[in-house]
């Protein structure tokens, strides 16, 4: 009966384990597959339709405060401006965010794998220097955020929703705010 109970604690234990380094081992799956430029292997950990529509969001609440920021709120040519941008904006994310899009993306943002595995010696040594430096974490029980930081500054987060008990997709990227001026 002790050996049945000890059998049962050490797989409750190896389960939780798992499902606690499931979006961890995600997260190593999708940075291989960015390192090796692979769009299929990182297609199959992107929930393409979730990831379209926060970037469509986001880039959407962007332009508004760019039109606003440069226009005014009182311009009427700036409500004319947004909704032909806004339905050019659909097209650009729909080709955007597609496999070969999403391996620009990332490729392109702060948390991009880092350095050819041939590179030389000078490389190696600005590579480490410019390294990205990010955190991931739990952001909830079914969200998991990888947040890439440059000092102060706020480059963007990677964010993945769990899909089943061990599965993760990448579901959004929360882009680095638009900087704005007149």
């Amino acid at each position: 009966m002790k050996k049945i109970t000890i059998a049962a604690a050490v797989a409750a234990i190896t389960i939780a384990a798992t499902i606690y380094a499931s979006p961890y081992y995600a997260l190593h799956q999708i940075k291989t597959a960015l390192a090796e430029r692979n769009a299929d292997a990182l297609a199959a950990h992107v929930d393409f339709p979730a990831l379209r529509d926060s970037v469509k969001i986001q880039l959407e609440a962007n332009m508004a405060n760019s039109i606003q920021a440069v226009a005014g709120s009182d311009n009427p040519l700036a409500a004319l401006g947004q909704s032909i941008a806004g339905a050019m904006l659909g097209k650009m994310v729909d080709a955007m965010v597609s496999p070969a899009g999403v391996v620009a993306l990332v490729n392109n943002s702060a948390i991009s794998p880092q350095m050819d595995a041939g590179a030389g010696a000078g490389a190696a040594a600005d590579g480490a220097r410019n390294k990205a430096d990010y955190r991931a974490g739990y952001a909830g029980i079914n969200q998991f955020v990888v947040r890439a930081k440059d000092g102060k500054t706020h480059n963007g987060a990677l964010v993945l929703q769990r899909h089943g008990i061990w599965g993760w997709k990448l579901s959004s990227i929360e882009l680095a705010p638009a900087v704005t001026g007149r």
